[in-house]
């Protein structure tokens, strides 16, 4: 009888290690705290506008040719579109005369950077797509694709920074 309620206790156990939930991964873009450059140069103030699907907390995958997929247990440590827009403008910065600071620290925005596509896929690549607009009206469309080294969130971000320098080059020149 013993060795009937161990065994029984035993296995609820295991059944319930097995059932238990994956823990909760959170990622953070590298270069994602703005850095305001030394240099004395005239200040662009940068507005970031996230398409909906990019306003989760999620990390966002496309499994196929139509369907996209929200992370379940894969966050962004800190809300995405900050993140994105301190990433942009510290990329920015190392790239012409003119210093771009979130405008939230500036007061004022210049420039406009709408993004629709921040993701991986599953061809091994991430996509990055959108388009600056200045206040003047001018505006540059930007769709990069960059190949994924490795597997997992962090060879997918690591992909998603590289592209982020390709956006920025696109934007400045």
């Amino acid at each position: 009888m013993m060795k009937k309620i161990i065994f029984l206790f035993a296995t609820s156990i295991m059944l319930v290690a097995c059932g238990s939930t994956p823990s909760t991964q959170y990622y953070q873009l590298p270069d994602s705290a703005f850095r305001l450059p030394e240099q004395n140069r005239t200040i662009q103030g940068v507005r970031l506008v996230l398409a909906e699907s990019l306003q989760s907390n999620s990390l966002l995958y496309q499994t196929d040719e139509y369907t996209l997929n929200f992370a379940q247990h894969n966050l962004w440590a800190s809300p995405l579109k900050e993140a994105l827009n301190n990433a942009l403008c510290n990329k920015l910065n190392q790239l012409g005369q003119t210093t771009y600071a979130p405008a939230n620290h500036t007061g004022t925005t210049h420039l406009t950077i709408y993004i629709d596509r921040f993701q991986g896929n599953y061809r091994g690549e991430t996509e990055i797509s959108g388009y600056a607009q200045w206040q003047n009206g001018q505006s540059k469309p930007f769709h990069v694709i960059t190949e994924q080294h490795g597997d997992g969130y962090a060879a997918m971000l690591n992909s998603l920074n590289q592209g982020l320098n390709k956006v920025a080059q696109k934007i400045v020149y």
